[in-house]
């Protein structure tokens, strides 16, 4: 269940007047003629034409292609012409979709959330939702709904009246608050958003920059001459951190500066997203300060621009795993404990018609290749892990497999008796294709997997040993490097390794199917032991 914090974040205007949600599912607007931007039809697009025409002779298309955009969410009159830096290299693109990743300012919440409407409203005409992708996204258990946090939240609504303006019609929107997320859950959403960051999608972040003085309860250095020059430097070290797409580094600096960045969650979400090839530019930065004259609150606005050779979908951590719902992986659950039972208790004459129409109706995300393993546990100790690392066979057949060689292969262990069923934990963990890094040191502990590889030998580890054991780096390597049969220090010259993401289901087992299931392989591919 998500929880609600009722944390409420810092914004540049604050607003006074709810939006409405009718019958038809379209969010009104809630900004239009209330000092973010004008209501009249003609007014609105004269202003943001005119933002785009002064900003386009100042910019040029990126090289390679421009795959998202971070751009600042205030009242037009403050930040429109700054935004418009960057949405003039993409004027009149062709997209079918954007996502929008912005902050609540007004609801606290864990996860994602997505309002529950087809379409926003703004003077410019309705921007209708890419109901497809939200469906899709709603399998997910980060991503829920909380109509209280949209009613009135402009982070998302003040980028939609730029963007009819800018691109080509005919693009769909995929809204998305972002709320608190823990290191994990910035993974997994990550993963859940990253398939949908393809070549006809552009991905757009909404966040303003440092919040200062006293309406926003932030007054990190006193009000005095150098005041303009502070306030840029401490944006200047959170810049640095995304320009460099140091999405650890990022967070912690926000967190030991406290910098009143509205959107740093979509921003580190974006971070996340991103594969080692972006590249990103600053393109322009101003403050509210430097426009009114007035320091003693201001606000900063950044644009900053995101491009890649390959769409953000073709990033190669992106699989399987990455769509997988809690019910997909209950279902893949129920797999591991049929090839479990298929090695322990032995076949069944009457074949289980139960189990043959889950396949047929199984989701094409299962049926998809990817690399699975199966863990038991008795007591909290390890009683059998196998599995394999890359994808070979569709994500069911290789649970299915595992729980079977588990429960009798693995070497390390007696095959498992039927009397030990009673009491065993079964988990599956569904992985992310390998990727190689350059060195240990990009290795993250605890967070990926990691296969070492030296001298002909190799070993892996799923990424919950490192934390199940309270392992450091060095501690974990060392390991491994055992494990492959080295010395505990071989990792640190001439080894290579690759990482790897997974997703984990974890549940006791229970008598769920009682049925032969069809011929599993004998000899030679059995997978791996973790």
């Amino acid at each position: 269940m998500k929880r609600i914090s009722g944390a409420v974040t810092l914004c540049f205007l604050l607003l006074t007047m709810s939006a409405t949600q009718g019958a038809d599912s379209v969010r009104a607007s809630a900004l239009a003629g209330k000092g973010w931007y004008p209501a009249d039809p003609a007014e609105l697009r004269q202003m943001v034409d005119g933002f785009l025409d002064a900003a386009v002779a100042a910019q040029r298309e990126s090289k390679p292609p421009l795959r998202a955009l971070i751009l600042p969410h205030a009242g037009y009159r403050y930040s429109g012409a700054t935004a418009a830096k960057g949405l003039a290299l993409v004027r009149n693109r062709q997209f079918q979709r954007v996502l929008l990743l912005a902050p609540t300012h007004y609801l606290g919440f864990d996860g994602l959330s997505i309002a529950d409407v087809d379409a926003y409203e703004t003077p410019l005409g309705p921007v209708p939702l890419d109901r497809t992708a939200v469906q899709r996204l709603r399998r997910s258990p980060l991503v829920g709904s909380y109509p209280e946090a949209h009613r009135k939240e402009h982070s998302i609504e003040i980028e939609l009246p730029l963007l009819q303006r800018a691109l080509a019609p005919g693009w769909q929107l995929l809204p998305i608050l972002v709320g608190s997320l823990s290191a994990e859950q910035y993974r997994q959403a990550a993963d859940l958003l990253r398939p949908l960051a393809d070549e006809n999608t552009l991905v757009i972040v909404s966040s303003d920059f440092t919040h200062y003085g006293k309406r926003f309860r932030y007054t990190p250095f006193p009000m005095g001459d150098q005041v303009a020059e502070q306030i840029q430097a401490l944006d200047e070290g959170a810049l640095k951190a995304i320009l460099s797409g140091d999405f650890e580094g990022f967070l912690s600096y926000q967190q030991a500066t406290g910098i009143t960045i509205c959107g740093y969650r979509p921003i580190a979400l974006l971070l996340r997203m991103l594969p080692p090839s972006a590249r990103l530019t600053q393109l322009a930065y101003t403050t509210s300060g430097a426009l009114t004259g007035d320091y003693y609150n201001s606000v900063s606005y950044a644009v900053v621009a995101v491009s890649a050779p390959e769409p953000l979908s073709e990033d190669d951590r992106a699989g399987p795993s990455a769509l997988l719902s809690h019910q997909d992986l209950a279902l893949l659950h129920r797999f591991a404990l049929a090839g479990i039972e298929e090695a322990v208790l032995g076949p069944d004459d009457a074949r289980s018609e139960r189990l043959e129409r889950i396949k047929e109706d199984l989701p094409m995300e299962l049926k998809q290749p990817a690399g699975a393993f199966v863990t038991l546990k008795e007591n909290g100790r390890l009683r059998g892990c196998i599995g394999y690392i890359s994808p070979r066979q569709p994500l069911y057949q290789a649970v299915l497999e595992s729980g079977y060689n588990a429960a009798c292969r693995d070497h390390r262990f007696q095959p498992l008796e039927a009397a030990e069923l009673k009491g065993l934990e079964v988990e599956v963990s569904v992985l992310t294709p390998p990727r190689p890094i350059p060195s240990y040191e990009s290795f993250r502990v605890g967070e990926q997997g990691i296969i070492l590889s030296k001298d002909g030998l190799r070993a892996v580890f799923l990424p919950e040993v490192a934390r199940e054991q309270g392992w450091d780096r060095v501690e974990t390597l060392s390991h491994l490097a055992r494990k492959a049969g080295l010395e505990p220090d071989a990792w640190r010259k001439g080894a290579s390794f690759e990482v790897f993401e997974s997703q984990k289901y974890s549940a006791p087992y229970s008598l769920k199917f009682r049925s032969s299931l069809p011929p599993l392989p004998q000899g030679e591919g059995w997978g791996e032991g973790i």
